[in-house]
Formats: C-alpha cells, structure tokens, sequence
C-alpha cells in the first residue's frame, strides 16, 4: 500500500479515497476503506505484490511499503497483487513473535485495527523512511494518522493552520525539525517505534523496538565491511531470487557501480536521466557496459525541475524538496513500473561515508590530508539570516538545539551526525524514497536494516575517506579500477590516490570553463543558476507569490519577487520558498 488515513470519527464514505488520490496528478490508485464503531481508514493500493490489506473478524492490518520479508520466501514478489505478505507478517504479530528490526528490512509503515476493542496500533520502521503523522484533537477527542502530511492537514481541517517557524526552517534547511510539520498541532510520530492508542484515550503510548546507540561491536573495519557486503548482497538476494524484470538507477558516481556490480548477473536495463549526454552519461555507460547492464538515457528539458514542481511536491507532501522527486515524469516515459523491482543506491553517502560528519576545511585545499572530524563545529545554529527575522531564526535554533540534545541521549560522540539521520526525514534527499516508492517498486539496497545498523554500531572514522566504503566494495569495483568517478576520482583506490586526482580535475575544469574548452551541464542534475534565471521561473514567481503575505510576518523583507530573484540567497533556499509558495497557494484553495 502507498499511503493511509485514519480518524477515530467516523468519515463520510468517499471521503478520505478523494483527499488520498488528490495526491497524484494522474494515474490515481485504487483506494479501500474501512468503517466501523472504531473510526474510518482509507488505504491506496501500491506497486508492491502481496501486500494488499488484510481483514478477518478481529483486526484490520495494513502494510505500507515493500518491505523485505527476512523469515520467509518473497516469492509473492513476482505474482499477481495479493495480502500473501500482509497475512504473513500479522500471522507473526498475532503470536507475538514479530521482530520489526529484523523480520521485515527497507522502509515499511504498519497500522492495526482492532475492530473489537477500538484499539489502535501502528509500527515505524528504523528510520521512519516511511513517516507517520498525528494530529489529536483535544476539544473533540479525535485522532487521525497518516503517511501523508497534506492529506491529514486537509482532512482534519488544519491546512490553513501554518507554523511559521517550521516555514521558515524548511526554507533555510529543506526539512522540518522533527518532530514538526509545516502545520500547527500535526507531529511525525518516533521511528523504531510501536505506538498504542487506547478506546477513548487521547493519548500515544509509544515504545522503541530498537535505538541507534552509540555502541561499537565489530573489532576490525575489515570485520564490519563483511558484515556490509553480505548485507547488501543479501537483501538483494531476497530480491532478485523472486522477480523477473529488473532495472537499476545508473550514473558516474561509485554507490550506482557498486551496485551494478552487486547485479551484474542479472539481465537489467540501467537508466540514467540528464539534460543530454554528457561527462556524467559517458562515465555511466562505461561501467553499465563493463558489468553488462543495458545502458538508457533518458532526457529532460532544461526547465523540467521547474516544470515538475506542482505534480511532485503533492506526490510528495509539505516539508520535503520536491527536486528530489528525480524519476518523476520518467516513471512514465521509462515505464517504470513493469519491473518487478528498480534498484537505487540512495543513502550510502549519509550512512556509510560520513557526508553528514562535519569536517576541517584544510583536506578540502591541500593535497595529501585526509578528512578530519572538525569537533568544534555544528550544522545546527542559525547566527543570521539577510531574509528571516531574529526572533524566527532563534525559534528555529530553539527547536534544532532540543533535536540535537535528544540525538545526544544515545549518540554522544556522533551527535551532530544522526541530528540530520535520525530519523530520516532530518536529511534532505529523503524526498526521493517518497516519490518512488508511490511510482515503482522502489529498493533502496542501502536501507537495509543491517546496513543501518552496522552505520549505528561503528567509529565515524571508519566513515571518513571512505575507509570502511572502499574495504567492503574493493572487490566489486576492480573492473572499473580505471573508470573515473565523474568527480575525478577512481573509486577502486585509496583516499591519498584520488585527493591528487581530483586536485587535477578540479584545476583542469576550472580552466576548461574559463577558456571554454568545457561547456554545458556534465552533470546528473539540472543547473539552477539558469533555472532560476529562466522564463519559467519568472512565471512559477507570479503564479505562487501571492501566497507570502500568509507567511511574511517572518520576514525582514518583505517583496517576495526580491527574495527569490536575489543571487546572494543560496538557490536552493529560494527553490524551497517558492516551492512553499505554491503549497501554501493549493492548500488554501482545497
């Protein structure tokens, strides 16, 4: 199933299915609902096989997601849509022998009627890859719950109720400090947890199934990369063991080679989607060549980060960058989803390579010096901002400082890591698990529960240059040894090869821009500085900037047209206003 919606009011049927499918522009799912003495649910049908709801005279138990079944075959993966894994993994609830951190792997979202009692259950996964949010209302003693943050504002009337202060932090930052929405009284509900709500309780009773503790238990990083690389191989494995028609995410960089190593005996196309063919394009054709993947291009106009915004950002839901959305529009002119799964490589950056590790500039300039841990240093205070008020930005400090003062009652060392892990909607990227898994049977090889827990359960040195990365996937990348990353760099080798490698590159594209011999994007993504220059981006301002005046009490400036043409401001954080903009334009007309 893609998404869910709870009320413990009973709902007008039809209700609920119409606020679900408002959420896709086209294409909109099957919708099942559910009504009794206990409330209404409504659940929209997914990609996945064997996950459909399951229902008998006790409970209703519904899956969200595609999670990896650990304690049995997936071998509903590639058969017609049924509840065979829903069955199976209630059957497991039933007897209370479930173990939600390692009988069910990648992201998942559980919620369990019980239609006798009225009691409610619902099940996080580790890292909340798959959000839950709540809102309780205290004057009517109703709670709703759903995985998409718009649905429940709409539906439960809060969708004129803006927080301005988590406005104003998705602007600056691109997420919502956990646990806050962009919607007054509606919170995302802990990851890793279990969380009850009694018959005519207001209340969540909320217990951890598992925590990030900063605990050490491999005794070598060659011990831990064996753990990683038969993790990897094992989820997917359970995969690709069961499915029949397989396509990978490919590009120039060394988490997609790896990746294509890992499925190299498998027939599979390997799409990769830019501007045109370029530096990036050529790279990745080389390696989907050398591991025999069949290599497609996909292309896009150079507007089309503008052009995808409103069709994303609902797929998606408030608070999360729509930009992240990349497959979107290429889901349907790639056909997507006639695979039985498409592998990404999503995440390994952010677990296994430290990018979330605040490091000392001097690696950055001088050949020769490794990444260093800078210890002094935070990614969480805002000292000034040239747009946002002072009040708005100590608010917003205010809430980041408790976010990282909770991180530190079980990460002290690594704290100012996890703030923007834990869970996973504190990391910005996190949009495009969103978007897929509601367009595609979606699989993310490095969200894996044991890839997370080997990131929770070793030294962040180990992180830092690769080290434990390049241990795991030496062997694996050995016959691309001499395909460079599209950085510059030769992943097969050690940190103190490339930081010369790509102290050239770094010289030679400089020079090749200046004198011309470079030209054009030769990257994946889009180019901002021309998006934003572009007469798209000129309309996209006069469609959505009337929405400001609803949130301009934050600001110091108050010509919105100003803000958002202004190249001072870094581009993404015009990108996330006026993104906001138009969120704020659609909820208020719905």
């Amino acid at each position: 199933m893609s998404d869910f919606i709870f009320s413990r009011h009973v709902v007008d049927p039809g209700k609920l299915t119409r606020e679900i499918q408002k959420i896709f522009s086209e294409d909109k799912p099957l919708v099942d609902e559910f009504h009794g003495e206990w409330g209404s649910l409504a659940v929209s049908r997914n990609h996945y096989n064997g996950f459909l709801p399951y229902e008998n005279s006790k409970h209703i138990f519904i899956v969200i997601g595609g999670p990896i079944l650990y304690f049995r075959k997936n071998d509903f993966l590639d058969e017609q849509s049924s509840n065979i894994a829903t069955k199976e993994i209630y059957k497991l609830w039933y007897e209370k022998r479930i173990r939600w951190d390692k009988d069910l792997s990648g992201p998942f979202a559980v919620i369990i009627i019980d239609k006798e009692t009225g009691n409610i259950e619902f099940i996080t996964d580790l890292m909340s890859f798959i959000p839950i949010y709540v809102y309780q209302d205290a004057n009517s003693n109703n709670i709703l719950i759903s995985t998409h943050v718009d649905v429940l504002a709409k539906v439960s009337g809060r969708n004129k109720e803006l927080d301005i202060i988590s406005c104003s932090d998705f602007i600056l930052h691109g997420v919502v400090t956990f646990p806050y929405t962009l919607y007054k009284d509606i919170f995302q509900v802990q990851p890793a947890s279990i969380h009850h709500i009694i018959k005519d309780s207001n209340k969540i009773q909320s217990e951890a199934y598992w925590i990030p503790e900063e605990i050490y238990v491999y005794n070598s990083v060659k011990d831990a990369a064996e753990a990683l690389l038969n993790s990897l191989r094992n989820y997917i494995n359970h995969i690709t063991s069961n499915v029949s028609n397989v396509a990978q995410f490919i590009s120039g960089g060394e988490d997609s080679r790896v990746l294509t190593a890992l499925l190299k005996k498998y027939p599979r196309d390997a799409y990769i989607f830019l501007d045109y063919m370029n530096r990036e394009g050529i790279i990745a054709k080389k390696v989907a060549e050398a591991y025999h993947a069949n290599f497609k291009l996909a292309t896009r106009s150079k507007t089309h980060y503008i052009e995808i915004l409103p069709r994303s950002a609902d797929l998606i839901g408030s608070g999360l960058q729509y930009h992240h959305a990349h497959t979107f529009r290429f889901h349907k002119d790639c056909k997507l989803i006639q695979y039985g799964a498409v592998f990404g490589g999503l995440f390994s950056d952010a677990l296994l390579k430290g990018s979330r590790i605040k490091k000392k500039n001097i690696s950055k300039y001088l050949l020769l010096v490794p990444e260093i841990k800078d210890e002094h240093a935070s990614r969480i205070l805002i000292n000034n901002n040239k747009f946002l008020s002072p009040v708005i930005l100590e608010k917003i400090n205010i809430r980041r400082k408790e976010h990282l003062e909770y991180i530190k009652s079980f990460r002290k060392e690594s704290a100012h890591e996890w703030v923007e892990l834990w869970p996973s909607s504190m990391n910005f990227s996190i949009a495009n698990i969103h978007a897929n898994r509601r367009l595609f049977k979606s699989y993310e090889p490095f969200l894996a529960n044991e890839v997370i827990k080997i990131s929770a359960s070793i030294p962040q040195k180990w992180k830092l240059n690769r080290k434990l990365f390049r241990t795991a996937t030496k062997s694996l990348l050995k016959r691309t040894k001499w395909v460079s990353h599209s950085d510059g760099r030769l992943p097969y080798f050690p940190w103190y090869v490339n930081s010369i490698l790509q102290f050239l590159f770094r010289v030679n594209r400089r020079i090749g821009l200046k004198i011309g011999y470079i030209k054009g994007n030769q990257g994946p993504w889009g180019e901002w500085k021309n998006i934003l220059k572009s007469h798209e981006w000129r309309i996209a301002v006069t469609n959505y900037k009337d929405s400001f005046k609803l949130i301009s009490s934050a600001f110091s400036e108050k010509d919105v047209t100003k803000i958002l043409n202004d190249d001072s401001i870094h581009h993404f954080q015009r990108i996330n206003l006026l993104q906001l903009l138009y969120q704020i334009k659609k909820m208020s007309e719905n």
